[in-house]
């Protein structure tokens, strides 16, 4: 294994310990294949910082057993001995023992370059060019992280499981059982067996990863498993905080269950998006302050919508999937409908939950059954900032001089308008209308 953020060329390996100095890549492969005596085999290669060729390579790689070697970060060995010269030997090398390779069956090269372009400087693009190129026309391009496999990879990266409890696996059955009676309302992302999507991604819905490899990974920012990871840890953690305390408890850590409401979340979720400028519509329309709105209608709501928290389960799922990177990235009824509902729910109330948010929130949007979350204040919030602009005095003015033209029309009986006290109608035999002000009640 050669792993180029640990690799010091100047300090080197061993010495010290009574095995020989290595200071190159080829050097370190060399010991950790056959020891000193594979080491020898290019020593002075490794002394005076030269590439071995094929047949030098040949004598190091055994013949007959297995043989696997792994190299990461190579761009980061690349980019720190570029003055040295050593970076070209290094490429020299590793297009010498890919072509050795390939010609061999008992040995297999994994080699893994970044695949984000984000923080390279010009020199960085240049040299990670020249290695794909190369790594492109002799090796194999393979994703190591597709479909179910990422959401394994996540799993053992996130829990210590020796397998799924008992419990896990009812939860999984009783959602995929769900799933094939509502099947009409939902997405049609499931086969025949709902339940191996659900027990391939338990403690977490489905919705939750597909998300992200539906929609996330065409963002810039976004490295699709370590992006993943780093948001699911977080995500995590606070589910089991939450479980612990007893505030909520939920058979699965669903979409709608993101905790947007806390700075570190948070603050990932934007480092993954690239930019911050959502951040206005999640505390002000789902959760971050006391008065958003998702949670007040949560408060206002009957009590299975309260229970359930749906409005903000709602709200949430459409900010996640409505703002992937993708041009048109929305949030459709179906897909809504599977991140929040569940066994236990009636899926009829995502459609009046849909209803009140669109008619409160500022910065969601619909068209056609389909909501997104946007930078964008809605018609709802042009109207309560103009609102906000007009003083109470002003209205009550406006009022009162509308109510004084209604009653104004005809003759015949004696006005008076908006008294105070009783004294203010004359006591004399004349009819009198007496218009209240139209605070009184």
């Amino acid at each position: 294994v050669f792993v180029g953020t640990e690799f010091d060329s100047i300090t080197g390996r061993g010495g010290e310990d009574g095995t020989p100095m290595r200071k190159t890549p080829w050097g370190e492969i060399a010991f950790q294949l056959g020891g000193a005596d594979a080491f020898a085999e290019l020593a002075e290669h490794d002394r005076r910082e030269i590439a071995p060729a094929g047949d030098v390579i040949r004598k190091i790689l055994p013949e007959k057993t297995p043989c696997l070697i792994l190299m990461d970060e190579l761009m980061n060995h690349v980019s720190r001995n570029r003055k040295s010269g050593l970076a070209s030997q290094f490429y020299d090398f590793l297009q010498n023992l890919s072509e050795t390779v390939r010609g061999m069956k008992n040995v297999v090269l994994a080699v893994s370059i970044p695949a984000s372009e984000l923080e390279m400087t010009a020199e960085d693009q240049s040299d990670y060019d020249r290695f794909k190129k190369m790594l492109d026309r002799i090796g194999k391009a393979i994703f190591m992280s597709v479909e179910s496999e990422t959401a394994e990879i996540i799993r053992r990266r996130l829990f210590e499981w020796g397998g799924l409890p008992d419990e896990a696996r009812k939860v999984c059955a009783e959602y995929a059982d769900w799933i094939i009676d509502n099947r009409k309302q939902l997405p049609d992302w499931f086969g025949a067996d709902p339940r191996e999507a659900f027990l391939a991604t338990y403690p977490f819905h489905p919705s939750v990863l597909s998300v992200f490899e539906r929609k996330w990974q065409v963002l810039p920012r976004f490295q699709q498993t370590r992006g993943i990871l780093r948001l699911l840890a977080l995500w995590v953690s606070l589910a089991y905080q939450d479980g612990f305390k007893g505030a909520h408890r939920d058979h699965l850590i669903g979409l709608g269950t993101a905790p947007l409401d806390d700075a570190l979340f948070q603050a990932a979720v934007f480092e993954q998006l690239g930019e911050s400028k959502l951040i206005g519509a999640v505390t002000t329309d789902i959760c971050g302050k006391k008065n958003a709105h998702a949670l007040r209608l949560d408060k206002e709501a009957v009590e299975a919508i309260k229970k359930a928290r749906l409005h903000r389960k709602v709200a949430t799922s459409i900010f996640f999937e409505s703002n992937g990177g993708m041009a048109n990235a929305e949030a459709t009824v179906p897909e809504i409908r599977l991140a929040v509902s569940g066994p236990e729910q009636d899926i009829a109330n995502v459609e009046t939950v849909l209803d009140n948010l669109t008619s409160t929130c500022y910065f969601l949007s619909s068209e056609r059954n389909r909501y997104r979350f946007g930078i964008k204040p809605n018609l709802i919030k042009l109207l309560a900032d103009r609102r906000a602009n007009i003083k109470d005095d002003q209205i009550h003015k406006r009022v009162r001089e509308q109510v004084q033209k209604v009653f104004g029309e005809g003759n015949g009986v004696e006005r008076v308008y908006f008294p105070a006290k009783s004294n203010a109608v004359a006591d004399r035999a004349f009819l009198t209308v007496a218009v209240l002000d139209p605070e009184n009640s």
